[in-house]
């Protein structure tokens, strides 16, 4: 392979590094807002138990939160899998491409990390522990819709 094509893959890689890095951002962005809503919904519901509901019937109410609750944690839940599904495609892009250059760093990395299997002391695959807040939410509002309709 010629200097210039191993220059040509190299920046390649480097785009393509880069467009991985912004998918992350992305996420980042993703998840600060569903946790704004959400955390939004619950500091309402508390405002709405602090002060009252007026007129509104109380099952209705705290049973429409819990159903919006459950509804934005189910959605932040697959944008979370989505975006792991995304970047778990660049990533394998860039290491189809590594194998054509000098140094494979994902490669490496993912065997330091022992491909996210020893989750004991080595590596959480970060979508793994973003789903959870999520599932936290949904049991919360789901929680939330049992009261307002068994009580």
């Amino acid at each position: 392979m010629s200097d210039t094509e191993q220059h040509e893959r190299l920046e390649i890689y480097k785009l393509h590094a880069e467009a991985a890095d912004r998918v992350s951002q992305r996420r980042e962005g993703a998840n600060r807002l569903y946790v704004s809503l959400l955390v939004g919904l619950v500091v309402f519901l508390a405002a709405l138990l602090r002060f009252g509901m007026g007129e509104a019937p109380e099952q209705l109410v705290l049973g429409g939160l819990g159903v919006l609750g459950v509804l934005l944690s189910v959605s932040w839940f697959f944008v979370i899998r989505s975006y792991r599904q995304l970047n778990t495609g660049k990533i394998n892009t860039l290491r189809d491409l590594e194998k054509q250059l000098v140094y494979a760093f994902y490669d490496r990395e993912w065997e330091r990390l022992e491909a996210g299997r020893n989750r004991s002391s080595v590596y959480w695959r970060l979508t793994e522990v973003e789903q959870g807040l999520p599932i936290i939410f949904a049991l919360l509002f789901f929680g939330l819709i049992l009261y307002a309709f068994l009580r």
